[in-house]
């Protein structure tokens, strides 16, 4: 496998366009954070804002990871696109177990959540190009981290609060600490990428207002609300 995974040609310097497969990784992406609106929607409280927190620290970090990731390979090789689909899936069970992760299915996220650090790892470790050496330091950071929440999700209670609080300070401090200096970067990628993420969330926020409204009689009170939320949404974007 790793004789066929390459790295993009001149992708810092060239014009990196994303590609459909990103935007689909995206779409999942989205969900999960659906899934965690939905868990602080049901658990208003300061318990349920941490563990919310602790779960988006961990998830939008991988997210980025993954950024820099199709920043730097060719997402169009066939291995390539095998091992981001298997990320994909990583995610997705991720985000399946989101709503339990404190309750019950702690062990299911973090062993999915590993698979999404694995793959990310094993990817650019064994790109050819920009990225690779600078991955080299910062793996163990990584590693550690989806260990951490694969163990407290094993342990739950209070300890699975403990470790994902830990995994979540390591792997958002840890970067910082070893620096970045040896990756090299397609600002334009990144701009679209996120630019492209935003949207597809908003258009979530979208999804949701015709779902909300999907029971109720179309009168004007309804036409009312539906309409401002959808200035809202575009209001944002």
């Amino acid at each position: 496998m790793s004789a066929t995974v390459t790295a993009r040609a001149g992708a810092p310097s060239g014009a990196v366009r994303v590609t459909n497969l990103e935007l689909f990784f995206d779409l999942v992406f989205v969900f999960t954070v659906t899934q965690l609106s939905a868990v602080l929607a049901h658990e208003l409280t300061w318990r349920g804002l941490l563990h919310v927190t602790l779960l988006l620290g961990v998830i939008f970090y991988m997210y980025g990871g993954y950024a820099w990731l199709t920043n730097a390979i060719p997402v169009e090789a066939a291995a390539n696109r095998v091992l981001l689909l298997a990320g994909m899936c990583g995610y997705f069970v991720l985000a399946l177990a989101v709503p339990g992760a404190f309750s019950g299915s702690g062990l299911t996220f973090g062993l999915a959540f590993l698979v999404v650090v694995l793959v990310h790892g094993w990817l650019f470790l064994h790109a050819s190009g920009s990225g690779a050496s600078g991955m080299r330091a910062l793996a163990p950071v990584n590693l550690t981290g989806g260990a951490l929440v694969a163990l407290g999700g094993a342990l739950g209670g209070d300890a699975e609060t403990v470790l994902w609080a830990a995994a979540f300070l390591l792997m958002w401090v840890g970067p910082r600490l070893i620096g970045l200096d040896d990756f090299s970067v397609a600002p334009g990628h990144f701009v679209e990428r996120h630019g492209l993420v935003v949207l597809i969330a908003i258009g979530e926020s979208v999804v949701a207002i015709g779902i909300g409204a999907a029971e109720l009689a179309v009168d004007a009170e309804l036409v009312l609300v539906a309409v401002l939320g959808l200035l809202l949404s575009a209001g944002l974007w």
